[in-house]
């Protein structure tokens, strides 16, 4: 995978999706799904084309899909409750080693648990639930009339995409691979659902999301993403701009978004896809151990490099110039909190020998805060999550492959610039300034249970 500037991608798509009509038909808009496919292509993701049976006659993809939805056993489907919850799987441990959702377990809590259904969206998550996404992903039924409608308007897009002439034949490829796997996610949720007492689902990240969201939009379910994380200007899925205005209600966005707090709501009002009366700021709604506002400030002298998810080429890099600087301050402890999903822990463990000191989601990033004088990282949520601890936020400028992402950190006043020729430790004594961050409040709010009632209950 190479890692390109969401603004260099975001230029490209604009490019290559110049008109509506190259991605929407009578009633769904595939934006986002091309979106997929060119990023994945742009990235140089080969090995996520999928071979798959799309621009088959719709009779001969019928016959297919009467074959497979022959029982491979005889698990009955699951029955859902009035509200459905699909977690991706981040959890917190608590001091008696026990899983909570990071962002369900509270609102689950408020909502109460004999109301909702839970499904883990990953089969290897460890937060407590019904079932899982896979559990559901076979024995799927014959091709009903409504599923063979939505087949019909990909077979249009398809064809649409194949007559224009930016696209080139890898580009085709991975548009057809990615709306292969959105036509899949929607049968898997659309047998689900259907004929089901369910009302309500919550989840969160729309983006690759968009086969759950068209199979609750026929279904007539409300959808209501909660936010997962960081949302920036510049980023692929938030935030679109006027060009894709024309078609940008059509292209499976959720019909409400809960976020953490005013910021996020303001920077969302600057985008096309959400109207303001859609967006709801629930406050801090996450699951933490300990509120930021109660945790006693015992700082110590201590840098944490919050690392992100794929990046460890950049993150491993960075922590060894670290080192160099950190032989002249010896009072000084280095250690790195990694991404919850992050896939390539050995390269960050091979750092030990040079005295970093590693945490995984055994530690809980607010008590390293609390702890911690100094935050390093690139463009990471953990700028935000910091506020109010009294914590200097150190964004790493003119730095690997996402520096135009890492440029807004400083822009939106949630971090400091820092070079990697700077020392830290140095820096922090002589300049910082924690007065010009932005205030917590803005970013997390107090928790809402009445918006949660309004939205929800």
């Amino acid at each position: 995978m190479q890692l390109i500037p969401f603004s260099a991608i975001n230029q490209k798509i604009r490019e290559l999706l110049w008109h509506p009509h190259i991605y929407s038909q009578r009633t769904y808009s595939f934006l986002k799904i091309f979106q997929h496919g060119l990023y994945y292509h742009f990235t140089q993701q080969d090995k996520k084309i999928i071979f798959n049976y799309l621009l088959f006659p719709i009779w001969v993809q019928r016959i297919i899909y009467y074959l497979k939805s022959k029982p491979k056993n005889k698990r009955k489907r699951p029955e859902c409750k009035e509200i459905v919850i699909i977690d991706p799987g981040r959890v917190v441990v608590d001091e008696d080693k026990k899983y909570h959702s990071i962002y369900f377990s509270r609102i689950a809590d408020l909502i109460g648990h004999s109301r909702i259904t839970l499904i883990n969206q990953n089969s290897a998550a460890l937060t407590k639930a019904e079932f899982s996404f896979g559990d559901v992903a076979e024995n799927l039924p014959p091709l009903d009339a409504a599923e063979i409608e939505l087949l019909k308007e990909i077979q249009f897009v398809l064809k649409s995409s194949r007559k224009a002439v930016q696209f080139d034949h890898n580009e085709r490829k991975q548009i057809q691979s990615a709306i292969h796997i959105f036509f899949f996610d929607f049968r898997v949720y659309y047998n689900l659902l259907k004929n089901q007492p369910t009302k309500k689902l919550l989840f969160t990240c729309h983006y690759h999301n968009e086969g759950l969201i068209a199979a609750c939009e026929i279904l007539g379910i409300e959808t209501i993403e909660l936010q997962h994380g960081l949302i920036a200007a510049n980023d692929l899925y938030y935030v679109y701009d006027m060009h894709f205005k024309a078609s940008i209600n059509r292209s499976f966005f959720p019909t409400k978004i809960l976020v953490y707090g005013p910021y996020w709501k303001k920077i969302l009002e600057g985008g096309c896809e959400f109207r303001k009366d859609q967006i709801y700021v629930g406050g801090d709604y996450l699951y933490r151990l300990n509120a930021a506002s109660d945790l006693p400030m015992e700082k110590e002298n201590l840098i944490v490099i919050c690392a992100q998810k794929n990046m460890h080429d950049d993150y491993v890099s960075y922590a060894r110039e670290l080192m160099k600087h950190s032989e002249k301050h010896p009072e000084w402890k280095v250690i790195v909190k990694l991404h919850p999903l992050e896939r390539n822990k050995e390269a960050y463990y091979k750092l030990i020998e040079l005295g970093v000191e590693i945490r995984d989601i055994e530690t809980p990033l607010d008590d390293l805060l609390k702890r911690c004088k100094i935050q390093i990282s690139i463009y990471s949520t953990t700028f935000y999550d910091a506020l109010g601890f009294n914590v200097c936020n150190y964004s790493l400028q003119k730095y690997g492959s996402m520096s135009d992402y890492a440029a807004e950190m400083i822009e939106e006043g949630v971090a400091e610039a820092l070079y990697v020729h700077e020392n830290p430790f140095e820096k922090f004594i002589s300049t910082h300034n924690k007065n010009a961050l932005l205030s917590r409040e803005e970013v997390y709010s107090d928790f809402d249970p009445s918006i949660i009632h309004r939205l929800i209950c």
